[in-house]
């Protein structure tokens, strides 16, 4: 099936989704709009289609990326228990990014299985225990995408050696032979390859997170775009926040069998702001005190004051007290869904004023607070 590509410029998104469905299932070839290059796919479970995007693209054994319409396919073909690979697929996608993410034999046997895919045609979808996905970023190319039930796999929709195609006029040309039905999404927002993201296995979920190939998004970007962050809050942070930031630290560092130096290369951040903070101003001394006698340090720290930008940032804001939650909430509507207490039962009250021991108490109950939250937080 052809379709001459200009005819569906004004066309019902729908009716262009229902036609490229019926394509995919058919054994035929579409190629589609997204936010980077135009691609080519075919339905992975018709031998018909996938042969003929083979041949297409001149690959008798390289893989193919999976191409889905929603994020939330991607549990189809990967296990969103992990919390790397879950969080990978929340922060990039839809997006100018393809995942390439390594799972095990028995994670791929039971997808494969669910997928109704013979165990011993792994290679249609799964490449040396690994699986590509993409989301793109693209509200026709989702529609399109997800217009079959069946894994659709895909490529750029250039023939071998040439340059992907960035408009349609590009695509048809390059695709004129395939018989393709040609769907027209206008120009390329980016016209520029995606980003190549890689995740490793490793163990409890802390695989390596690597850029094989920059598009789009830098490494940079990327690593800021894949970031989790943990904001603490009280009033002055200077005494309970700034506690509670270098204990998360250690707790989240020990958890995951690294330093604390290294949570930022390992994609995690844990950050502390006050309601009313004076900025600059260093953790008290009892403060200071209560931590190395814990054998964290605080003498590097200085106040910030809480911002909707340190909020907006955060994925899990923990104030000390309600009156924090509430200010938080107050300073950054939109982030109220991410705001609450550390310890959903009472207020951490604030120790400055009093002695030593009144910072040990407050630390120890921070700690076994944080302990219990961040013990059972899939990250």
């Amino acid at each position: 099936m052809q379709m001459n590509a200009i005819d569906q410029q004004n066309a019902d998104p729908a009716e262009v989704a229902r036609q490229a469905g019926e394509t995919f299932a058919g054994g035929g070839l579409v190629v589609f709009p997204t936010e980077t290059v135009y691609g080519i796919g075919a339905s992975a479970l018709n031998s018909e289609g996938f042969e003929a995007l083979r041949r297409f693209k001149d690959r008798p054994s390289q893989p193919f990326t999976i191409h889905m319409g929603q994020p939330e396919e991607a549990g189809r073909y990967v296990d969103l228990e992990v919390p790397l690979v879950r969080r990978a697929v929340a922060k990039l996608l839809p997006g100018p990014v393809s995942l390439v993410i390594e799972l095990d034999e028995a994670t791929i046997a039971s997808k494969l299985e669910a997928l109704g895919l013979p165990p011993d045609e792994p290679h249609r979808l799964y490449h040396k225990q690994a699986v590509g996905l993409r989301c793109p970023d693209h509200p026709l190319g989702q529609r399109v995408l997800g217009a079959i039930d069946d894994p659709v796999v895909a490529s750029s929709a250039n023939l071998r050696g040439a340059p992907p195609p960035q408009d349609v006029d590009q695509a048809s040309r390059a695709a004129a032979e395939s018989g393709a039905m040609i769907v027209d999404g206008g120009p390329c927002r980016f016209a520029k390859s995606s980003t190549i993201v890689r995740i490793g296995s490793g163990p409890c979920g802390d695989g390596r997170i690597t850029i094989e190939r920059e598009g789009v998004y830098d490494e940079r970007t990327v690593r800021r775009l894949m970031r989790w962050t943990l904001l603490l809050v009280c009033s002055g942070n200077t005494c309970r926040s700034p506690m509670a930031q270098a204990m998360a630290q250690e707790f989240l560092a020990r958890q995951r069998g690294i330093g604390v130096e290294d949570l930022e290369a390992a994609g995690l951040q844990v950050r502390s702001a006050g309601t009313f903070a004076a900025e600059g101003s260093p953790a008290s001394p009892f403060a200071i005190q209560t931590m190395a006698d814990m054998g964290l340090d605080l003498t590097r720290h200085r106040a910030a004051r809480l911002t909707p930008q340190l909020l907006q940032s955060a994925d899990l804001v923990y104030c000390m007290t309600s009156a924090h939650r509430a200010e938080a909430e107050r300073v950054c509507p939109a982030a109220a869904h991410k705001i609450t207490t550390v310890d959903p039962d009472r207020d951490v009250e604030d120790p400055i004023g009093d002695g030593p021991k009144a910072y040990q108490r407050c630390a120890e109950l921070i700690r076994r607070r944080l302990d219990s939250r961040l013990k059972g937080l899939q990250i």
